[in-house]
C-alpha cells in the first residue's frame, strides 16, 4: 500500500494499515525532526516493522551574526534572528 501524509510517502504491505503507517511516520519524524523526510519504507520481519527513511541528503548551512551552523542547532535568540530576516528580491 501506498500513503501520502503531507507530502511524505510511506510505502508499506497490506498488514500495515493507514493509522499505522502514520504513527510510524509521526515517530520517524521526532527522530530526526533537522532533516527532511521525503519517504519511508515500512517492511515486516515476522513480528517486527523494519523502518527505511529516505531523507534529503542537500542540508542547509546558514551565517547568523558570525555563527555558521544548520538551524536547528541555533540557540532560540539565533533561530529568532534568522525568523526576523527580510528577504530582499
Amino acid at each position: 500500500m501506498n500513503y501520502e501524509f503531507n507530502g511524505v510517502m510511506v510505502f508499506c504491505p497490506e498488514e500495515i494499515n493507514e493509522q499505522e503507517a502514520a504513527a510510524y511516520l509521526q515517530n520517524q519524524l521526532q527522530v530526526m525532526p533537522h532533516k527532511t523526510l521525503l519517504s519511508m519504507d515500512l517492511e515486516l520481519d515476522g513480528d517486527d516493522v523494519v523502518i527505511k527513511p529516505h531523507y534529503d541528503s542537500i542540508v542547509r548551512v546558514r551565517r547568523i551574526t558570525g555563527y555558521l551552523s544548520t538551524l536547528p542547532r541555533f540557540n532560540d535568540a539565533k533561530k529568532q534572528e534568522a525568523n526576523d530576516r527580510v528577504t530582499h528580491l
